[in-house]
């Protein structure tokens, strides 16, 4: 096979013939314009082979060594730090409305690493989460994903000083996996709750007006729904609105996402709630869809049914400023709470992001 070479190579050769020639005559006395010919070639030489090395020197920049990346993750709260212009999570998924300026931020931390098994007991890795309020079994695979079983799955998220409550204007999003039932009773499925207190901080049998909140549901049958509670006490204390069954039963064994968004409006007169579902799995963020929405204006919802006690109109806004005189201890929104019951259920991407409200 020819040898392959370029135009380059080729001239040098060209001139080295001409020196070789010169310096084979040279045994006999030169005179003097031969020997400034022989110079003039030997600088021309030097120049041919050195100038394509020199630009390439210059035209050939190195690529620069990519940009560190960090994240703090802070050892109460598990917020990270994040390019503020991120529209997605820690996970990968999407952010529907951008945290709030100053806004807190908690997700899961089931993906440290670290498989626990907990009861009824607070996350050793996490003091945030809190799941001593009901009776159920919750594996942690350290990969991501909680495996909670048993009759009445709570899983709270507070700060466990018990001191700052949620922001009024949250985004809630999280992955829900159905896998099985041991009993089926008309509200089984997943249920999450904001705005609420209910027995974080006292008693929920005492404590009946701090018990009071707003609900985001999936029934097993495929209904997605909003609800608001106006005393857990009474079977008469719980309303629901905006029921839609956008497919059939909630499918088992597939990851179905879930967000709530509440948000005051009008001057923090009004709430805005609503449901979204991802039916993708999370690929490239999920793709969200609105299923439902409902505005509580005070006129209706929750109009009629029971009161936490008497004088406390159930139709009132949950916005603190309507409702903390009736709160028994002046904090009536410190925590967000996800449940099911009489069942198995996977969880996983769990994030509680505080944003902004309407007004």
């Amino acid at each position: 096979m020819a040898a392959i070479r370029d135009d380059n190579e080729a001239e040098t050769n060209n001139i080295g013939d001409r020196i070789k020639r010169l310096l084979l005559s040279s045994s006999s006395p030169q005179p003097t314009n031969i020997r400034k010919r022989l110079v003039l070639v030997l600088v021309a030489a030097v120049l041919v082979v050195s100038i394509p090395v020199l630009l390439m020197g210059v035209s050939q920049k190195p690529n620069p060594a990519p940009p560190m990346s960090s994240s703090t993750t802070a050892t109460t709260t598990t917020t990270t730090t994040r390019n503020p212009s991120s529209s997605k999570d820690r996970f990968g998924i999407t952010e529907l409305y951008p945290t709030s300026p100053d806004g807190m931020e908690w997700s899961s931390s089931w993906d440290n690493g670290h498989a626990r098994t907990i009861g009824n007991a607070i996350d050793p890795d996490d003091k945030w989460f809190d799941a001593a309020h009901g009776e159920g079994m919750y594996a942690i695979d350290g990969k991501g994903t909680l495996t909670a079983s048993g009759d009445f799955v709570r899983m709270y998220v507070h700060d466990p000083a018990k001191e700052r409550e949620w922001s009024e204007n949250l985004e809630i999003t999280l992955y829900v996996k159905r896998i099985s039932e041991t009993q089926i009773v008309d509200y089984s499925g997943l249920q999450v709750f904001a705005r609420t207190n209910h027995g974080t901080n006292g008693n929920e049998e005492v404590n009946l007006c701090d018990d009071r909140g707003y609900g985001g549901l999936i029934n097993i049958n495929g209904e997605w729904t909003l609800e608001k509670e106006t005393a857990h006490h009474l079977d008469n204390g719980y309303v629901d609105v905006a029921g839609q069954r956008p497919s059939g039963d909630l499918p088992k064994n597939t990851w179905v996402g879930f967000k709530y968004v509440l948000r005051n409006m009008d001057d923090n007169t009004k709430v805005k709630l609503e449901l979204y579902r991802d039916t993708t799995g999370g690929a490239n963020g999920g793709n969200w869809q609105k299923v439902t929405e409902f505005v509580d204006n005070g006129d209706s919802f929750g109009a009629g049914y029971g009161a936490c006690r008497s004088g406390v109109n159930p139709a009132l806004p949950l916005i603190h400023s309507f409702i903390n005189d009736s709160s028994e201890t002046g904090k009536p929104m410190l925590s967000v709470y996800a449940r099911h019951e009489y069942g198995t259920m996977a969880y996983s991407d769990f994030t509680i992001r505080e944003i902004s409200s309407l007004s």
